[in-house]
This record gives C-alpha cells, sequence and structure tokens, in this order.
C-alpha cells in the first residue's frame, strides 16, 4: 500500500491513518498517535528515517525498510513485542502501524523517574525481552538497536502501572541515525549500548543484540550506562576497550548474566539459555515480563523532600542504598595464586587488605525517602558551592542550627570535613544527628566532599549528585546522603554533600582530600592509586598513598566482590582477585595479584568488598609509570 502524506497534525498517512499528535522523536524517526479512519480506533504511526547512503549497488533503503517491517510484523502475536497491523509508503518512506497503548513509558523515563530499578524487577524486564529477541532470533531478525528508550513499560489489564513489558522498533532499527555504524567509521548519536564489534564495523549478529540487552540492563539496576563517559569519543574507547564495572545494586545471579552479556569477545558472551536461567534465578519469571519481590524497596522520589517547616529538606533514606550483599562480581577462569591476607593500619581498628582488580561503579545517594546511582566515570577533585538557585533576601536571617535542631550542628559545613552520623531511625534513614571529627585521629564514618546552594531539596540532590559522581564510580557501597538547611532562614547555609559507605566507616579522606604520604585504609583507595606496603612486626601491612609517577609497591586495578555469606577466614582474597584480573593484569608479565579487605567487623557486617591490586612476584617495587591491563 502507498500514498501521499501530509505533513504534521491532521495529515492522512496512506489515506487511512490521520496524525493527530507527536508522541516522541529518536534517531529512527518520528512517532504519531493516529486514528485509523477505516477501523475508527487510535494506533500509533512510525515515520522511519531512511538513511542517505545505501549498503551497495541496487539497494533501494525504503525495500530495505519495508522489507525489515514485514519481518517484525512476524511477531506480531508475542507478548512482549509492540503488534504492528500495517506497513505503508507515503513519501518515499516506509511507516509502520502499530497498537497504541496509553499510559506506556520507556525503560530510561522509568529510570529516571523511579532511580535504579530492584534486581527482581530488572530480572523480569530481561527475562521478557530476552524471550522478544529469542523470538525473532528464531525467525532471523536481528534487532539492532536494543537500548533502554526501546524497551516499553506499559500497564497490566489491571491498570497497575510499569507492568508489562515491550520490546518496539524490533526488526526495523537497521538503519537509525542514532546508531549506525557508517563507511566512514563515524557513529553518530549514543553508542553506550552497541557491541564493540558493531563500533568496530562488524555486523549485525545475534551476540551483538544479546550485548545491548546487558548493557540494558546494566542501566536499569544501575542508573547509567556501563560506558556512559562525559564525550562522545569517551564512551567510544570504552565500549572498544574497558572492562564495564561490576553493577553493584545488582543481585549476584543479574551481576552475572550482566557481566556475561557484556563480554567483549562475542565469542565468550553469556548465551541465551545460560542468560534466561541465571535471570530467572534473579526473579525474571519470563515471557509475561512480571517480577518477584524487590529485596531493597525502592520509593518514588519525593519531589520536595524535607521542606516542611518541622524538618529539613535532607532526611535520609527509607532504604539504604547500594547493594552490599547483593552484588557479586563476575569472576573469569584460570589457576589462582596464593598470598598472605594483608592489613592496613593507621587509625582504625583491624584494618585488613588484600588486593583485586575492577572498576566498580559507585552507586546509592539518599534524600528523603529514596535510593539512586549515577553514572560512573573517574575521580574528580571537589568543588566549592556553585549557585543554583535563586538569590537570598536582604533581610539576613540564620538559625542557630542552620540545619535543623535534630542535625545538631551550630555552623555551616565545609567540603573537607569529615563526620559521623547517628540514624536514630536506622541507617541511612530520617535525618541524623551530624558530629564533626578529625579526619585523621579518628576513625570517621563520612565525609563532606562539596556544598552547593540550590533551589529546594531536588535541586540540591541533582547538584549534589553530579558533582559527587565520579568520586562515587572509584568506591565500593558509597551512599551519598544531601543534607539540606533547615526552613525559615533567609540566608541558609549550602547544602552538604555527604558520602558514607554501606556497612563500613570511610576511615578518612576520600578522593582529592588525600594527599600523597597519607597513610590510608582500604575504604580510602580506589582503583588507580598507587602505594607503598610495609609489613609490621604483627604481620599485617601499612599503606601509603604514594605519586604513581615514581616506583611503588602496588597499583590498585579495581573492586571485587566476595558472594555467599562464609567468614573472611574462608575466602582467599588474592585467588578471588587472581581469577577476576589476573589473566589481564599479571599472568605471563612478572606480575601477581594481591586482594585488600577492610576490617573482619566490617566483613561480617556486610562489607564485603575486596579491592584488587598488582605487584611484581619478585617482591621488588613497579617502577614509575601507571600500568595498563592487557586486554
Amino acid at each position: 500500500m502507498s500514498g501521499g502524506a501530509e505533513r504534521g497534525l491532521g495529515g492522512i498517512i496512506a489515506g487511512r491513518y490521520r496524525l493527530q499528535e507527536r508522541l516522541g522523536s529518536g534517531g529512527g524517526g518520528h512517532v504519531w498517535l493516529a486514528e485509523d479512519e477505516d477501523l475508527q480506533v487510535r494506533v500509533a504511526v512510525k515515520e522511519i528515517a531512511v538513511p542517505y547512503e545505501s549498503d551497495g549497488p541496487g539497494d533501494d533503503p525504503v525495500h530495505r525498510g519495508r522489507r525489515e517491517a514485514l519481518k517484525a510484523a512476524q511477531l506480531r502475536e508475542h507478548p512482549n513485542v509492540i503488534t504492528v497491523y500495517d506497513v505503508v509508503e507515503a513519501d518515499d518512506r516506509p511507516w509502520i502501524v502499530m497498537e497504541y497503548l496509553p499510559g506506556t513509558r520507556d525503560l530510561r523515563a522509568v529510570v529516571e523517574d523511579r532511580g535504579p530499578l530492584p534486581s527482581e524487577e530488572v530480572a523480569g524486564i530481561g527475562a521478557a525481552t530476552l524471550d522478544a529477541l529469542s523470538a525473532g532470533h528464531r525467525l532471523g531478525i536481528i534487532h539492532r538497536d536494543v537500548k533502554p528508550s526501546n524497551v516499553l513499560l506499559a500497564p497490566d489489564p489491571s491498570g497497575a502501572a510499569d507492568r508489562r513489558v515491550l520490546l518496539t522498533d524490533y526488526g526495523i532499527s537497521l538503519w537509525p541515525r542514532e546508531t549506525r555504524v557508517t563507511r566512514s567509521g563515524m557513529v553518530v548519536g549514543t553508542p553506550g549500548y552497541l557491541a564493540p564489534e558493531r563500533l568496530s564495523g562488524g555486523e549485525a549478529t545475534e551476540a551483538t543484540d544479546l550485548f545491548s540487552i546487558g548493557a540494558t540492563l546494566y542501566f536499569a539496576v544501575e542508573g547509567a550506562s556501563p560506558f556512559e563517559r562525559d564525550t562522545l569519543d569517551a564512551s567510544l574507547m570504552a565500549a572498544l576497550t574497558a572492562e564495564p564495572a561490576v553493577p553493584q545494586r545488582a543481585s549476584d545471579p543479574l551481576s552475572r548474566v550482566i557481566m556475561g552479556l557484556l563480554a567483549k569477545d562475542p565469542a565468550e558472551r553469556m548465551g541465551v539459555e545460560r542468560a534466561r536461567e541465571l535471570l530467572a534465578e534473579a526473579g525474571g519469571t519470563g515471557r509475561t515480563g512480571g517480577t518477584g519481590t524487590p529485596r531493597t524497596p525502592l520509593p518514588a522520589l519525593p519531589g520536595t523532600a524535607g521542606e516542611r517547616a518541622d524538618s529539613t529538606a535532607g532526611s535520609g533514606a527509607d532504604s539504604t542504598a547500594g547493594s552490599g550483599a547483593d552484588s557479586a562480581a563476575a569472576t573469569g577462569s584460570g589457576s589462582a595464586s596464593g598470598g598472605t591476607a594483608r592489613r592496613v593500619p593507621g587509625r582504625r581498628t583491624s584494618v585488613l587488605l588484600t588486593l583485586v582488580a575492577v572498576l566498580t561503579a559507585a552507586g546509592g545517594f539518599a534524600l528523603g525517602a529514596t535510593t539512586y546511582s549515577a553514572e560512573r566515570t573517574g575521580a574528580k577533585a571537589p568543588k566549592a558551592g556553585t549557585k543554583v538557585g535563586a538569590s537570598p533576601s536582604p533581610t539576613v536571617t540564620r538559625n542557630a542550627y542552620p540545619y535543623s535542631l535534630q542535625a545538631g550542628l551550630r555552623d555551616e559545613l565545609t567540603p573537607g570535613q569529615c563526620v559521623d552520623a547517628d540514624w536514630k531511625e536506622g541507617e541511612f534513614k530520617g535525618l541524623p544527628k551530624v558530629k564533626l571529627v578529625d579526619c585523621y585521629d579518628d576513625d570517621p564514618e563520612g565525609q563532606v566532599i562539596t556544598t552547593v546552594t540550590a533551589d529546594g531539596a531536588r535541586a540540591a540532590r541533582d547538584e549534589c549528585t553530579r558533582r559527587t559522581a565520579k568520586l562515587r564510580a572509584t568506591m565500593a557501597d558509597p551512599v551519598l546522603y544531601v543534607l539540606t538547611p533547615g526552613t525559615g532562614q533567609s540566608e541558609p547555609p549550602p547544602s552538604a554533600c555527604l558520602l558514607f559507605l554501606k556497612h563500613a566507616t570511610a576511615g578518612g579522606p576520600l578522593g582529592d582530600f588525600r594527599k600523597f604520604g597519607n597513610k590510608l585504609s582500604v575504604t580510602q583507595l580506589s582503583p588507580g592509586d598507587c602505594i607503598d606496603s610495609a609489613k609490621d612486626e604483627d604481620g599485617t601491612y601499612t599503606t601509603t598513598l604514594v605519586n604513581c609517577d615514581g616506583p611503588h609497591s602496588e597499583q590498585m586495578v579495581g573492586w571485587v566482590w566476595a558472594s555467599g555469606d562464609g567468614s573472611r577466614d574462608s575466602v582467599d582474597t588474592n585467588d578471588l582477585c587472581d581469577e577476576k584480573y589476573g589473566v589481564n593484569w599479571a599472568r605471563g608479565r612478572g606480575h601477581e595479584m594481591w586482594g585488600w579487605y577492610s576490617s573482619n567487623e566490617e566483613w561480617d557486617a556486610g562489607y564485603r568488598w575486596v579491592l584488587c591490586s598488582v605487584a611484581r612476584e619478585d617482591g621488588k617495587k613497579l617502577p614509575g609509570g601507571t600500568l595498563k591491563s592487557a586486554y
């Protein structure tokens, strides 16, 4: 069927579908709400953006688009695929007529609204999406553009929101401008969900779809793409060369399936059946996309948390941030190397260490009654507060307790100060009583990373999230808590962006507040740090932060989660690191892996993170310069 089309509202496509409202636009074209004048029902009509270049002589882009759309129509009975009703041609391009589902949101919008989703819900979304992909693969259809905005969540028959999982743009995403790798090698748009072989100009295959679903599930549980960076070039290089950070908010089986699907070598990428098994174990129920009970409640984002007259804006979360025992690292294969568990002394009790490699994404932050995650990139220096909202009133008033009497502070907080917090309602719940402590002589629970002047709790939260994202990306199980000023002040203090750890204390200065020569605890260290380590008389070790440009004992390469619930003594942290990172950092290079952990007490409390480092096998120092992964 073909016919002319008058562009814009009221235009008629193929003499039948009258355009009523533009629902959205993307690299693949525009989507319209339309009236089927023959059947007098509402439908969604997608105008496919046809590429300007063809793939070869005799290749007709319009014919290809129609052919792919007809393939997608073969999946019209699948419960997790948007039903295609018709394929028409107008304005020399194909138009896809699909079912219209009011109340539908894409996965990206849901995560932006609700924050990172619980593991069980993500597993259900993954199981449904994987089932839809598998159905297409059996018909020889490659999706080519799986990403959060192409996974739709619709109300179920009872009207419950976000319960029905639907994959859209199936089979018609061969040439969207957003993800196409052109013959010149340029990638246009956001490549955060493309497999590395596609970015290198390779063909779309079933394996590339599986990689994309892995990146999509990562986004759903963490709130950011595993390869999201500040620039397009950096994102491309990350997708091509960087190992993704282990999703620390994901449950053990969900983490394993995500990391398995994100393998850079398509031959090593996890297959459909194994992924389906792990998703079922994580809580996914298969074709309908139903979900189990979330392990960690994630209430909806409060619009004005704590802006009531009886409290401050910065109250904690109803659920603790980060995943702690629900997280696990995907481990590789290979022989393990031995080693002695090691300990970082200093001003902490029993701070033991052992060394491992993986760049862990840092996730949670608490504000009001919500838990969130943000992007994962490198460490960044804290900045002073920047004006975000309205100017203060000329009549200056400030309370004796600027963050409220309950918070207990008489002076405004400043970046770099260390604090302890007494959570009366439970860890990271409600408004804590905050006490300033010495960053070096005490064992501080957290630190003020920066302050922001913002118009309301939401603006403060957004700015704190942005300012601390890169530092949190280098930490294991961080919690961002935003302490906002009390009401009734014409010149309130800035909101304070505080960083804590779940199940552990910060132990001292974090990020760029540290100095070379500082003796640090494992919780203060990050991937990329270089240290000198010295064995003490009691068999433990002292670690000192040093400049990587000079000789050093070890280089930190990444975090890994020790799954299970066994005691610290039951886990060989060196083996854990060797299994995860040995092949890339140590084997055949004259190096060995060490696994640093915190204290036995914090291990038992749930801080089962191990920071892996690489050192020379002969015990000598590494030369100046930063080591690179072999792959």
